[in-house]
């Protein structure tokens, strides 16, 4: 109790250092709570799905020029029936997460469902609230719903019996309700609220059966890692034995793997969002360490003004063991104080980091995942470390020499290195911050300014003009009246968008000069005056013509001799010299091909692959899984995306409208992610310079309070303001710029690794660091401006009079 008293009496007494020390602490503390949860979040992502640990989903990965360097988690969908046959009792299920529309009387509501053979609840035993699953799955008209979806479509009574009607790719289906489950978890990856049986007739496509093809999701479940891993082994072998087609050389030749992977890793199963969360949760932890280095800073320092006290605890009769004990609990209550405010300050600041950070993560208290089990071991590490310093010090203090003396001790030079040291330590994190921060402010700012190949502005993308949902003739009735709306220039179809890709496929084409290259190119189908309506430039020759014979692709186009474009990428990866030289040139592989036209290369993908080699076919029949998109004039978007609503409510009226301007859909698509990591980056470098000039301001403030009487002996002598005003800033400011030797090769390093991410990525420019060095001078000299010039402008016989 005697601690806690003087230690009340000590903050009461020196508000400001209290204020200081505990307020730049709390601020540390929320900042690592918030991220520490979003990173636990992540890192626990589908754990709390029931059988989660024995189960493992199929990759496929090509190796092949203009291929993505990671494996995608999907497999064809006929895949499993091979594997079940080939490998007797092998459990496994498919999923396949498809867009339905539920039709009630004149509503038409787009869900996210899938379509699961019935062991995927065997794989995964979600609670069952009611009926049963087993029955329901074996019944090609049953549906599996969550208890959310009950109640939305069926109030608070039974849903269990009750139609479903959905339109699926076009087709009208009635469900009835066989099972409801217990709300899913948030933390999942599966979106579906709604499970119907995977049926054949009703859901296998042309490219179910097709080796290679991303039909659906595969899981497979083993007792363990090692049988999983050695299931893995054999899946070379599977394949030559059952690999037939056009793939088969490229499958079998070592172009493709198949590979396993723990559900429980695949939310971080690429390389730049797991680097995103580590980097999150390292923002965290060193956003904590300088708010502990803050902290022990300023408690080293204010120790020295509690010397006397201890002389006279010590005339007292108080031991060493007594006075090193006092100033422990005192450290541990102020941490504990810290703490606490810094967890009010998580609770509070937790949704807006959601919102601005994109981001979706709770706190908990209790159990395994709670904050406490961090906070409780923090609180006493830190308050024995800030705490251990300043008790063992002032314990050794001799009461005579203190009390004689004619101020407290401070450390002597010791102390005063062990101080800016300690800054230097805090000054070189958050100079690595701000340049992080920069170099990534201008990597956004130049992939969302560099030019892509098209004209960006100007254009609306009518994406649900891809739900198959629509007949083919409604699709061309819209067509035309969309070409007919005000202010509307240009309409086309393709089946590739920017920021949406609905076809992935692609052929292995060659010339027949050059048999051995064979780059693999990405199969674009489009409509008449695409190229036109998106602003595309031609590099060598012409646009493709409905009216020209062999222009437009037949009714199979791997056959028939056609014409077709290529963009820059194709050219050069089949060994063309330039785009000239590829005009009236035969290319083979998905027929026989004839160049007519050469574009520049459009980037409707992420700036973080390279834009594949593509080959674009003219087609005037319904392209399957097309967009729409259409060129307007004016300046408000707005009224067009209007018009283009009103026109699809009379026309189609039970599909879900659903239109954006292409800069809004590259951005959701492509940038948000990376603009948000800059967002949240900022944060972290803003938080950081602000502890960091927390501690400098508290140093600041103690140390000219105790050079009062050298300033005013010093200005006695002949010093000028100006003088002593630059021998106090000089003195702050040298372990900020000794920070800099520090942070500049961590800053270098890390940022040179993160911009490999990017296929279109900046210049690492020497301005980035010294800006951000600039930057930290100016503000740390701001901070301690204040302190150092009111004892600069100190009159010299006040100066000399206190104490």
């Amino acid at each position: 109790m005697s601690a806690l008293t003087s230690l009340y009496r000590s903050a009461t007494r020196h508000r400001l250092f209290a204020l200081l020390n505990i307020g730049g602490l709390a601020l540390g503390i929320a900042v690592f709570l918030v991220l520490a949860t979003f990173v636990r979040n992540e890192w626990s992502f589908d754990r709390s799905l029931p059988g989660w640990d024995k189960v493992w989903i199929m990759q496929e990965q090509y190796f092949r020029p203009g291929d993505p360097p990671y494996a995608m988690p999907y497999t064809s969908g006929g895949e499993l029936d091979l594997l079940r046959s080939d490998f007797p009792g092998l459990k496994g299920a498919r999923y396949n997460g498809i867009t339905g529309i539920v039709l009630r009387g004149d509503a038409a509501t787009k869900e996210r469902l899938a379509t699961v053979d019935p062991e995927f609840f065997d794989l995964f035993p979600f609670p069952v609230l009611a009926g049963n699953i087993g029955t329901t799955l074996a019944d090609p008209n049953g549906i599996v719903i969550t208890r959310d979806v009950s109640a939305r479509y069926f109030g608070t009574g039974s849903a269990i019996g009750q139609t479903l009607p959905l339109m699926l790719n076009g087709v009208r289906y009635r469900y009835r309700v066989g099972a409801v489950l217990k709300d899913l978890p948030e933390n999942t990856s599966i979106a579906s609220q709604m499970f119907v049986p995977l049926v054949r007739s009703r859901f296998a496509d042309a490219n179910f059966d097709h080796w290679g093809s991303t039909s659906l999701m595969t899981y497979l479940q083993f007792p363990d890692a090692g049988a999983a891993r050695v299931f893995e082994r054999q899946l070379p072998a599977f394949l030559k034995r059952r690999v037939t087609g056009e793939n088969r050389e490229t499958m079998i030749g070592g172009q493709y793997r198949q590979t396993l992977l723990a559900r429980s890793e695949m939310r971080l199963s690429y390389d730049y969002y797991r680097a995103f969360v580590t980097t999150l949760g390292l923002i965290g932890v060193l956003t904590l360490l300088i708010a502990i280095v803050n902290y022990v800073n300023l408690a080293t320092a204010r120790a020295g003004l509690r010397a006397r006290e201890v002389a006279v605890r010590k005339v007292l009769g108080g031991t060493r063991r007594m006075l090193v004990r006092q100033f422990l609990v005192e450290s541990i209550a102020t941490v504990a104080l810290a703490a606490l405010i810094g967890l009010a300050l998580a609770e509070i600041a937790l949704p807006f980091f959601s919102f601005g950070g994109g981001l979706k993560a709770t706190m908990h208290y209790w159990g395994a995942d709670g904050v406490l089990i961090l906070l409780v071991p923090l609180t006493i590490a830190v308050g024995i470390v800030a705490g251990l310093y300043p008790a063992v010090v002032l314990a050794t203090f001799q009461p005579a020499a203190v009390l004689a003396s004619a101020r407290a001790p401070g450390g002597g030079r010791t102390g005063a290195r062990v101080r800016s040291a300690l800054v230097v330590v805090q000054f070189a994190i958050a100079i690595a911050f701000a340049i992080g921060t920069s170099v990534m402010i201008g990597q956004i700012a130049h992939v969302r300014d560099a030019a892509v190949g098209f004209q960006r502005d100007g254009l609306v993308l009518v994406r649900s003009f891809a739900d198959r949902s629509l007949a083919p003739a409604q699709k061309a009735e819209l067509l035309d009246a969309f070409a007919k709306l005000p202010g509307i220039s240009g309409v086309a179809v393709a089946d590739d968008a920017p920021g949406d890709q609905n076809s992935t496929n692609s052929s292995t084409l060659y010339r027949p000069k050059m048999p051995d290259r064979r780059p693999p190119v990405t199969t674009i189908t489009v409509g008449p005056g695409y190229f036109t309506t998106y602003g595309a430039r031609l590099l060598a020759g012409r646009w493709l013509d409905p009216a020209r014979g062999g222009d437009e692709a037949g009714a199979d186009p791997d056959t028939c001799r056609t014409n077709v474009i290529l963009n820059a990428a194709a050219v050069h990866e089949l060994g063309f010299a330039n785009p000239q030289d590829a005009i009236g040139q035969r290319v083979e592989g998905k027929g026989s091909l004839m160049v007519v036209g050469v574009v520049g290369d459009i980037r409707f993908q992420s700036p973080r692959v390279p834009v594949p080699p593509s080959a674009y076919f003219l087609s005037r029949r319904d392209i399957s899984d097309a967009f729409a998109s259409l060129r307007y004039t004016g300046s408000d978007p707005r009224i067009v995306v209007d018009r283009i609503e009103r026109v699809w409510k009379r026309i189609a009226p039970a599909v879900p409208y659903d239109a954006r301007t292409v800069e809004q859909n590259m951005y959701d698509q492509l940038y948000k992610f990376d603009d948000q990591n800059a967002r949240l980056f900022t944060i972290g470098a803003a938080l950081a310079i602000l502890i960091g000039c927390v501690g400098l301001y508290g140093l600041a403030a103690f140390d000219t309070a105790r050079r009062v009487k050298e300033i005013g002996i010093r200005k006695t002598l002949g010093a000028s303001t100006a003088d002593v005003l630059t021998l106090l800033i000089g003195q702050f400011l040298r372990p900020v710029l000794l920070a800099n030797l520090i942070a500049w090769p961590i800053a270098f390093v890390v940022m040179r690794r993160w911009l490999a991410f990017f296929d279109d990525r900046i210049a690492l420019s020497p301005a980035f660091f010294v800006g951000a060095s600039l930057a930290a001078v100016l503000i740390a000299s701001a901070t301690v401006f204040g302190q150092a010039w009111r004892v600069a402008r100190a009159e010299p016989a006040r100066a000399l009079r206190h104490e």
